[in-house]
């Protein structure tokens, strides 16, 4: 071996922690200039919101004498402040990091920080598309851990790689389909080569849970309180003009862009809840997937997928819904039996929302036959 080359490869191992034995099969990082997942907007713009109605508060403490100015006005300082700092985050937290995948294990780096998982102690793995770039996402590798008072979680996420589910099935020591890759494609036409379809089917009924009812109800009392908000707040600056308040004083058109802002920061957020736990939840209930084939389980829901080996399936807790409909909950196993996780198979009340994409088959038909299906030795 050439001295140079050496060289490279011993930095290589010393900087990634390596252990001598270990054989390095892919390293790569984030795709830069992708869009970013939606909260990193939404979140900065409801921050910057907040930011406005505080500082025009403290425009109105400043124009009527009253104390309190500086409070206010260093309050929306730290507003403005934390919206910029979020919508900053991805770009020093996740575009600096760098992935490696070994014989042995997942490898996440950034800086001096280093966290790495056993591949054999992969359980399942979710991929996360991004929205404008079906080539690109998130990979999230989850461990089981077992359930109870020593209940613990082991993540790594993979922010922003290219062709996630190839990488997953380098990860799982398999050969991906050709058309693997893009999200845009089918989603039997990216399985595993040689892997057929035992089973296919979707959620039925509602495809509503506890968790989105939960997530509908706070938005129509948050719709209810800005709605009560609004028309408070309004008859105030109504009896203001009527007492001799003039409308286009700077007093007036303060307390008006504060009264705006804030309703419409209730009423949104109410809107975007009732929406989401009503509209969107049966939407992508509509559009979830589930396959089962002779190696393992995927579950498609949105841009989400997850997808967990069938040798990964310790067990099957049937939740009956009505006559013929039930869901399935998947409890998982380790290897070695060192860990079992429920995935929310004990809660009756507090079960694991639907958009997270759990390894729960929400709404299943003939759950008995399904779930024979998935306790069986796979082929």
């Amino acid at each position: 071996m050439p001295e140079a080359t050496y060289t490279a490869v011993r930095d290589t191992y010393r900087y990634w922690r390596l252990l001598p034995s270990e054989r390095v099969l892919w390293e790569g990082g984030p795709k830069l200039g992708v869009a970013r997942d939606l909260r990193w907007t939404l979140i900065p713009a409801l921050l910057a919101a907040c930011s406005s109605v505080v500082g025009a508060f403290a425009g109105l403490l400043t124009i009527s004498g009253l104390p309190g100015v500086r409070g206010m006005a260093l309050l929306a300082v730290c507003l403005l402040g934390a919206a910029c700092a979020v919508r900053l985050w991805p770009r020093f937290y996740a575009d600096p990091c760098a992935y490696m995948v070994t014989d042995r294990h997942v490898i996440w780096r950034r800086g001096t920080l280093r966290q790495a998982m056993d591949r054999r102690a992969v359980t399942y793995g979710r991929v996360h598309w991004n929205r404008s770039d079906p080539g690109v996402g998130h990979l999230e590798l989850v461990r089981a851990v077992p359930f109870g008072p020593l209940a613990r979680r082991q993540r790594l996420w993979l922010h922003d790689v290219e062709a996630p589910d190839r990488l997953f099935a380098l990860i799982r020591q398999t050969e991906p389909s050709p058309y693997a890759g893009f999200a845009d494609v089918a989603l039997t036409d990216r399985l595993d080569q040689g892997e057929n379809v035992l089973w296919g089917g979707g959620p039925a009924g509602l495809r509503l849970g506890a968790a989105e009812g939960l997530t509908a109800l706070w938005g129509g009392l948050a719709l209810l309180a800005g709605c009560l908000y609004l028309w408070r707040t309004a008859s105030i600056l109504v009896d203001l003009e009527g007492i001799g308040l003039p409308v286009r004083s700077m007093t007036w058109l303060l307390l008006f862009v504060a009264i705006a802002v804030s309703s419409t920061i209730i009423l949104g957020v109410g809107a975007a809840l009732l929406w989401r736990g009503t509209v969107g939840a049966r939407s992508e209930g509509s559009h979830t997937e589930y396959v089962l084939t002779q190696l393992r389980l995927i579950i498609r829901r949105g841009r989400t997928e997850l997808s967990v080996n069938r040798e990964r399936i310790a067990d099957v807790v049937l939740v009956p819904k009505r006559t013929g409909i039930g869901n399935l909950v998947l409890i998982l196993d380790g290897p070695n039996g060192r860990a079992l996780d429920d995935n929310g198979a004990l809660s009756r009340f507090f079960a694991p929302a639907r958009s997270l994409v759990p390894p729960v088959l929400y709404e299943v038909q003939d759950p008995v036959y399904v779930s024979g299906l998935l306790t069986q030795q796979r082929e």
